[in-house]
C-alpha cells in the first residue's frame, strides 16, 4: 500500500469561505502522481488548541501530515506555535532563512520590518526548509515513523517549494512507492447521465476509482487504477464510446484546446457578445498565449452599438435584436472589422426580465462566422438564473468553434 497523506490546511479565512483552498487541490493532483494516497483534507481554525488536537489526529491516521498556512507575521498566524506547543519543543531561529528575508526586501529597496522577524522561526525538534520564493519558513518534523511537513498558505509560495524541496524529501522518505495511473478526459455538448448511458455497464467490470464532474455545458471524467493492464482497457473503451464528445485528455479549458489548435492552424479569432456581456472575452483571454489566436472582442449590449458595428436597422427592426439574424450579422461583422478567420455572434435573454412567450428568458441565438464568409447560426434556451445562462451559452460558442476547427 502507498504511503497515506493528510492535508491540514490552517485559517479562518478558509472555514469562512472567503478564500477558495485551491493548495489542497494542487498537493492532492501532486501527490497522486507522485505515488501517495491522499485519506483526508482538513481544514482548521487560527488557533493554538485547534491545530495541536488536529495535528494528533492526523499524525495518528497517516504517514505524512502536511500543514499549509499559518506561517505569516501577524497575530492570526500560529501554526508554528502550535506545531510547537503539540511535540513540547521551543520555537528557534533561522538564520539562513532571515538572510533570504534580507534579500527579498533589499530587492525593492525596503528594510524588514520587526514584525516580519517572526517568519524565519520554526519547532526546535523540526529541519527547516528555506523559502526561496518568498519570506516565511517552511520545516518538516520526523516523528515515529511519521513526517510532518509545514508550508506557507501563499499558493505560488507552496507550489514552488513543493518541487523544489517537499517532493525530494517525500521521495527520499518514501522510495517504494507503486506508480498510480491516472486519467483525465474532459468533454463538451454531453450531459453526465449521457456519459454514464454511453460508457456502460460493463465499463465497471474491473475495480478503479472513478469520478464524473459536471460544469456548464461541460463534463469531467476521472479515473485512477493501480495496474497498468486495468489502465489501458479502460482508456481504450473511453476513446471509443465518448471520442466525439472529448475536446482534451489534459486538466486544461476547453479555450486553451482552441487556442492550441488556431495557432497551429494559424488561424485567428474575434467576437461580438450581447447578453453574455464579455464573458466569451474573458474566458479566452484568461489563459497566457491567447494573444496568438484571438483578435478582440467588442460588448454589443445596446442596439446603438450593434448598429454601429455593421448590424442594420432593418434587421434589428424586422426580427429584434435577440434573433438569428442579428446573431449572424453579428458574427460576420466582428470578423469582417477585426480581419478574423472566424467571428462568434451572441445575442439573448439573460433574465431575470425581459422575456415573452415568444422569446422567453434563456433564449440565447449563437453564430459563427467562418474564413470563407459563410455564417451559421444556432437557437437555444438555456435554464437556470442570469449567471447559469451566460456561462452556458459561453460554453456552447466555444463548442461550436472547436468542432469546426478540430
Amino acid at each position: 500500500m502507498n504511503p497515506t497523506v493528510i492535508l491540514l490546511s490552517i485559517g479562518n479565512e478558509l472555514l469562512q469561505g472567503s478564500t477558495v483552498n485551491t493548495n489542497a487541490s494542487f498537493l492532492s493532483r501532486e501527490l497522486f502522481n507522485s505515488g501517495f494516497e491522499v485519506i483526508s483534507q482538513t481544514v482548521c481554525a487560527d488557533s493554538h488548541e485547534a491545530i495541536r488536537f488536529r495535528l494528533g489526529e492526523a499524525v495518528r491516521r497517516a504517514d505524512v501530515v502536511i500543514l499549509t498556512g499559518g506561517l505569516g507575521p501577524t497575530p492570526d498566524d500560529v501554526t508554528r506555535e502550535g506545531v510547537a506547543a503539540y511535540f513540547n519543543v521551543p520555537l528557534v531561529f533561522s538564520e539562513a532563512q532571515y538572510r533570504q528575508m534580507r534579500k527579498v526586501y533589499k530587492r525593492f529597496g525596503k528594510r524588514i520590518p520587526a514584525l516580519v522577524r517572526r517568519e524565519a522561526f520554526y519547532p526546535e525538534n523540526a529541519k527547516p526548509l528555506i523559502n526561496r520564493y518568498g519570506i516565511a519558513l517552511g520545516f518538516s518534523v520526523e516523528f515515529q515513523k511519521k513526517l510532518i511537513i509545514a508550508l506557507p498558505g501563499v499558493p505560488a509560495e507552496l507550489q514552488n517549494m513543493y518541487f523544489d524541496v517537499v517532493s525530494p524529501l517525500l521521495k527520499r522518505k518514501f522510495p517504494d512507492r507503486k506508480k498510480n495511473y491516472r486519467l483525465i478526459a474532459k468533454m463538451v455538448g454531453i450531459s453526465e447521465p449521457e456519459v454514464m448511458k454511453k460508457l456502460g455497464k460493463d465499463f465497471f467490470s474491473v475495480p478503479f476509482d472513478f469520478g464524473i464532474y459536471p460544469m456548464p455545458g461541460e463534463v469531467a471524467i476521472r479515473i485512477a487504477a493501480d495496474k497498468a493492464r486495468i489502465f489501458k482497457g479502460i482508456e481504450k473503451k473511453i476513446r471509443c464510446r465518448l471520442k466525439d464528445w472529448i475536446y482534451d485528455w489534459e486538466e486544461i479549458p476547453l479555450c486553451v484546446t482552441i487556442g492550441r489548435l488556431m495557432v497551429r492552424k494559424k488561424q485567428t479569432l474575434a467576437v461580438a457578445e450581447s447578453c453574455t456581456g464579455g464573458a466569451l472575452a474573458f474566458q479566452i483571454t484568461r489563459y497566457p498565449g491567447a494573444s496568438r489566436f484571438f483578435k478582440g472582442g467588442m460588448v454589443a449590449y445596446h442596439r446603438s452599438v450593434k448598429e454601429k458595428i455593421g448590424v442594420s436597422r432593418k434587421i434589428l427592426e424586422s426580427f429584434g435584436e435577440v434573433s438569428e439574424k442579428v446573431a449572424l450579422a453579428l458574427a460576420q461583422q466582428v470578423r469582417l472589422r477585426m480581419e478574423a478567420s472566424y467571428g462568434i455572434g451572441i445575442t439573448g435573454i439573460a433574465g431575470p426580465e425581459g422575456g415573452s412567450p415568444k422569446k422567453p428568458v434563456g433564449l440565447v441565438y449563437i453564430a459563427l462566422a467562418l474564413p470563407d464568409g459563410k455564417a451559421k447560426a444556432w437557437k437555444h434556451v438555456f435554464w437556470g438564473n442570469r449567471e447559469q445562462v451566460q456561462a452556458k451559452a459561453t460554453v456552447k460558442a466555444l463548442e461550436y468553434l472547436w468542432r469546426k476547427i478540430r
